[in-house]
């Protein structure tokens, strides 16, 4: 009998942004013709919490925040230490132990190292090159980054920009693997475009005349309808307003620095000989309200633009075009692991996106999603294609026809049928106790 044709495992590049909401995101003038028009855009993802920890500890295990813990971005009781329990049933130590070369560049987890040494690196990271956020004071310039167990500082020269000296690293380490038959997988996560957005000066002078996004639920006039956090926001003034648009500026100003790493990873990815067999994903951990319903770079809510992410896969094999297949950040790792060829672990909440990247969607898929949010308690919400439904733990209801209403301006709760708030409840109520397979029905 002939030998068994070993598993040529593709490699896998992650590039995961922080903050970056879906309307910020079809502004930046360079993805396109990097990642969009070269493969497949989901243009309905979401964050399963739009929370910067809370979501990267998701994509990391693929679990919802009611199963990992990490419910909030800050030490002691959250952040990186409630993190540090999954860390070996994680992306890093599940791709090597089936022979990937793993490195992260960038952010890790908020928090991190809290509780534990400042050299510390997590298992499963042959290369690691971590933001120091426990003794951050800076994101883009002054700042700490742990160097494969080596502290170093780094201060406010231009050749310090964050975002450049990420794509140094993550170069060097798909250069020095010319030759190696091992896969790679590359977690690049720059901090871009989170507050404070600083860029780096050959970016300066673009985007003088952009604005933050005026939707209809830009400054909403009509707000009584709303939970009280929002009711709580007056009108946004003209001085307001004019901070909005200068920060969104800023905002895209930080990306632009981020299309320049992709354009380097791809260059090095042909020099070495991988690209052809690479997939390179392209996403956020959350989105951002940057004006909408009052609300200026506010998170860790239930309003499309700050639960929507971006989400663009390109690879060998993947279409090119766009899905409105329903999309969770506790799908990307259970994708990422079969088509690395490594078996779905039991923990695991989330569903594999490979049937979409092989052109073959299934025949059965999800048709609602949920996203958990926690603030004295957690808010449940129901994202189905009709609907959005919000169960704040302040005991307030929200209920919007995303079809007719998709700026969510009206809330129709009060005034909904009864049969349609117990079905939409009676659906939530099933995936707020799931756990593992009972979450992918």
């Amino acid at each position: 009998m002939p030998a068994a044709t070993p598993l040529v495992r593709p490699n896998i590049v992650l590039v995961l942004t922080d903050d970056l909401d879906v309307p910020t995101a079809l502004e930046m003038p360079r993805l396109p013709d990097l990642m969009a028009n070269q493969g497949l855009s989901f243009t309905r993802a979401y964050a399963a919490q739009p929370l910067c920890g809370s979501s990267r500890a998701s994509i990391l295990t693929g679990m919802y925040s009611h199963n990992h813990g990490v419910i909030d971005n800050e030490p002691p009781r959250y952040g990186f230490p409630a993190f540090r329990r999954h860390e070996p049933q994680s992306l890093g130590p599940w791709l090597k132990s089936v022979g990937y070369r793993t490195a992260l560049v960038g952010k890790y987890l908020n928090g991190y190292a809290w509780g534990a040494s400042d050299d510390y690196v997590p298992p499963g990271w042959d290369d690691w090159h971590g933001h120091l956020a426990a003794i951050e004071d800076g994101r883009y310039f002054n700042y700490w980054m742990n160097h494969n167990g080596e502290v170093v500082r780094y201060g406010s020269k231009p050749d310090e920009y964050s975002a450049d000296l990420e794509a140094k690293w993550a170069l060097e380490f798909i250069r020095s693997s010319a030759g190696r038959s091992e896969p790679l997988f590359v977690l690049l996560a720059p901090q871009a475009p989170h507050v404070p957005a600083k860029y780096s000066d050959r970016h300066g002078a673009e985007f003088r005349y952009s604005m933050a996004p005026r939707t209809p639920a830009f400054n909403e006039g009509f707000v009584q309808d709303k939970p009280s956090w929002v009711r709580q926001i007056g009108l946004l003034s003209e001085r307001d307003i004019a901070g909005a648009d200068n920060l969104q500026r800023y905002r895209l100003r930080s990306v632009r620095a981020v299309e320049d790493q992709i354009q380097q990873v791809l260059t090095a990815l042909a020099e070495t000989g991988r690209l052809e067999n690479t997939y390179v994903f392209f996403t956020s951990d959350n989105g951002l309200l940057m004006g909408q319903h009052r609300a200026v770079a506010a998170k860790g809510n239930a309003y499309e633009e700050a639960i929507g992410i971006p989400l663009i896969v390109r690879g060998p094999g993947v279409p090119v075009g766009t899905t409105d297949a329903f999309a969770l950040t506790i799908d990307l790792a259970p994708t990422l692991l079969e088509l690395a060829g490594v078996p779905l672990p039991d923990s695991i909440d989330g569903r594999s996106l490979v049937p979409f990247l092989r052109g073959q969607p299934p025949t059965s898929w999800r048709r609602d999603v949920m996203i958990e949010n926690y603030g004295s308690g957690f808010s449940y919400t129901l994202r189905t294609s009709d609907w959005m439904y919000n169960h704040q733990d302040t005991e307030e209801f929200e209920l919007y026809d995303m079809r007719k209403d998709p700026y969510q301006l009206k809330n129709l709760y009060r005034t909904a049928d009864p049969a349609l708030i117990a079905s939409l409840n009676q659906r939530l109520d099933s995936l707020v106790a799931c756990r593992g397979a009972s979450c992918r029905s």
